[in-house]
């Protein structure tokens, strides 16, 4: 049985590509990177989408829910949900309650102009610290490397 931190014990969540020092803290939780794991987002015009994962956590990380279940579980004794299957319904079935109670909507009037939009060339595969540790979107960065440019690529 693994003994519990002592009171004032720092926690700290791991992710895939952090850098920061692990000497203070007493209890390191290793969390799966964004793309290591299913979830849900809410896009730019406030719908929610779901996102699949293109690859599975490596070593002894795991996905945020089963992270916060095992924390609930050994703090309580408890876990908050059997399965990800009943999370995402009680999520959806809470989304579905509080959309129900609104009854006025806000209408937003957005005003489009015609203009040219000049967007800069960035590597996107490589934007953040957690995507430049991810070996899928190193794979992904060298097949666009690879990929012979025939002027219709993005």
């Amino acid at each position: 049985m693994v003994e519990a931190p002592a009171i004032g014990t720092r926690v700290r969540i791991e992710v895939v590509g952090t850098t920061g020092s692990t000497t203070h803290e007493g209890v390191i939780l290793p969390g799966a990177a964004f793309t290591e794991q299913d979830g849900f987002y809410t896009n730019l015009e406030g719908v929610i989408q779901k996102a699949y994962k293109a690859s599975y956590p490596p070593g002894e990380s795991k996905e945020d829910w089963k992270i916060i279940n095992d924390l609930s579980n050994y703090i309580s004794s408890k876990k908050l949900y059997n399965s990800k299957d009943i999370l995402e319904k009680n999520m959806i079935n809470y989304l579905n309650l509080n959309n129900s109670k609104k009854k006025t909507f806000n209408k937003i009037e957005n005003h489009f102009f015609k203009e040219k939009i000049f967007v800069k060339d960035i590597d996107y595969y490589y934007s953040n610290s957690i995507a430049r540790a991810s070996k899928t979107m190193s794979k992904c960065r060298d097949e666009k490397f690879k990929f012979k440019q025939t002027g219709t690529e993005g």
